[in-house]
């Protein structure tokens, strides 16, 4: 039996540890994996870990049959800086004043690549096109750590070159108008002492009125007054016709001009 020449390793980092697996063991390899942080958590499926390293590294020689060794995390987990160490959790950077395109890969260095613009002030709308708009506010802020990467969606608030940032996310950019006030009501004329108050209609046994009489009344004005039609009767005067005096509308009950007929 002829022996087979080393070949290169291909470079499996960064694939799902069963693809990984697939791919050497088609390649003539045998396979092994371990947990590459220092909790030395067992691979019981294959589909649920990705390759942080291997042994021997892409590019070595390896004689198929003698095996690689993949060290692994747990999809979506960050890889230690070397393998068996601890995985140090990313910390978000600070992008506030770096226009937005630039946010957005130093965002994409810390595995945040969900990132969402919005206007810092909410009577400005973004345009289509905002790449080289400022960062005002972020969310999440600068120096939080991010342990869910692919869960975490980083919002910008932003502002046109030129513009100062608010004092606070979500203001106005332009005050709203103050209402005009409401006209003062105009001022009404005290009541005329000398005006209204008149009787009220009569009948044969009299209704109240006064000296002189009223527009109700309907009086001649003249210095004559009757309280009743008793009292026209008992000076003689009746009847009374709309226009003589003493004639007043309480003394004329059926309204035809004549006060007092019988």
């Amino acid at each position: 039996m002829v022996d087979e020449a080393p070949r290169e390793v291909a470079d499996y980092v960064g694939q799902n540890l069963a693809v990984a697996r697939e791919a050497a063991e088609a390649a003539g390899y045998q396979t092994a994996s371990h947990d590459a942080t220092e909790g030395d958590a067992t691979q019981n499926v294959s589909e649920e870990w990705t390759v942080c390293f291997q042994t021997p590294e892409a590019g070595e020689p390896l004689i198929p049959g003698e095996r690689i060794d993949f060290a692994t995390v747990r999809e979506g987990e960050p890889c230690p800086t070397a393998d068996g160490l601890a995985v140090l959790t990313p910390t978000v950077p600070s992008v506030v004043a770096l226009d937005y395109a630039e946010a957005v890969e130093r965002l994409a260095e810390v595995g945040l690549n969900d990132v969402e613009g919005h206007g810092s002030y909410r009577d400005v709308e973004l345009p289509d096109e905002y790449d080289d708009w400022l960062v005002c506010f972020q969310r999440p802020a600068a120096g939080r750590q991010i342990a869910e990467r692919e869960a975490t969606t980083a919002r910008l608030s932003l502002v046109e070159p030129g513009t100062d940032c608010p004092a606070a996310d979500n203001e106005r950019l332009n005050p709203e108008p103050e209402p005009e006030p409401e006209p003062e009501p105009e001022p009404q004329p005290d009541p005329d002492p000398t005006t209204g108050g008149g009787g009220s209609g009569g009948s044969d046994s009299g209704g109240s009125g006064s000296p002189g009489g009223s527009g109700d009344d309907d009086s001649d004005g003249g210095s004559a007054y009757y309280e009743n039609c008793d009292a026209v009767r008992a000076a003689g005067a009746a009847p009374l016709y709309r226009g003589e005096p003493g004639y007043a509308r309480h003394l004329d009950r059926d309204g035809d001009g004549v006060a007092c007929e019988t």
